[in-house]
């Protein structure tokens, strides 16, 4: 079982509020202000006052031309501050979100996206399903929730230059991440909406194993049948020792590898 240590940091589970604290601060720029610097600070004061929530799209730069009566280019120039501060993230082809900003530390703890990408390979997660179930028994006790408290559960397909690599099923209890359903996965990876939520993942623990892949999850992973793969499973901990987090993932033998850092 591997242990993975990560940095400690302040706990406040709930989406609706950006720390302002993580982000340069901009003045009242005034009426004579140029009208860019006026709508970044009144861009900026909607996402510190949670009327744009961390991982949700704002609105296009289209709709934003039409509320500030401007053009997009100036628009353009407004968000562009924000995202060299890090308080947004453009997407290509799907818009601007709301990020969470450069976080200080060292973690080692990673997930897909970030090990992948630290290959300079081209990653995507394609969101396979999402539902909320009781967390039951078993869940109860690893969450230390009630039996019908609810879980978020997302299954995901990760790629890497295009190709399928693994399957992910993860359950989140939601109670300590309000709102984390509405957050795009495509555009923000699970351990980021932790951290935006003030409760990154500081420590997991992981068990690995060796199955045959079902007939669906090799269609998926684009494998026969009965291929062998490897599985792990991961509980994901706060920094007050918290079991935030349940992961199942299954890799193909051909992409299967495993790196332990201690």
């Amino acid at each position: 079982m591997a242990h993975l240590v990560g940095h400690n940091a302040s706990m406040r589970g709930d989406l609706s509020l950006v720390d302002a604290s993580r982000f340069d601060a901009l003045p009242d720029p005034g009426d004579n202000a140029p009208r860019y610097l006026q709508i970044r600070s009144a861009i900026q004061r909607r996402i510190v006052d949670g009327v744009y929530l961390p991982g949700s799209a704002i609105p296009s730069e289209h709709e934003l031309a039409a509320e500030f009566n401007t053009t997009r280019l100036t628009v353009r120039s407004a968000i562009d501050g924000l995202v060299r501060e890090g308080m947004i993230r453009r997407v290509q082809g799907k818009g601007a979100y709301v990020a969470k900003g450069s976080v200080a530390g060292d973690s080692r703890v990673s997930g897909f996206r970030s090990t992948a990408g630290a290959a300079s390979e081209e990653v995507s997660v394609r969101q396979l399903s999402k539902s909320m179930r009781p967390a039951g028994p078993l869940y109860a006790e690893l969450f230390n929730v009630s039996e019908d408290e609810r879980l978020y559960s997302i299954r995901r397909l990760n790629s890497v230059d295009g190709a399928p690599v693994s399957l992910e099923q993860t359950l989140i209890p939601v109670c300590l991440f309000p709102g984390i359903e509405d957050v795009d996965v495509s555009v923000f990876s699970l351990y980021e909406t932790y951290e935006m939520c003030g409760r990154p993942v500081a420590l997991a623990q992981e068990k690995l194993d060796v199955v045959a892949l079902s007939a669906r999850d090799a269609g998926l992973l684009q494998v026969e049948p009965g291929s062998l793969a490897l599985s792990l499973e991961c509980v994901s901990f706060d920094a007050e020792g918290r079991a935030i987090e349940h992961a199942y993932a299954l890799t193909p033998a051909k992409h299967g590898g495993y790196t332990y850092q201690y």
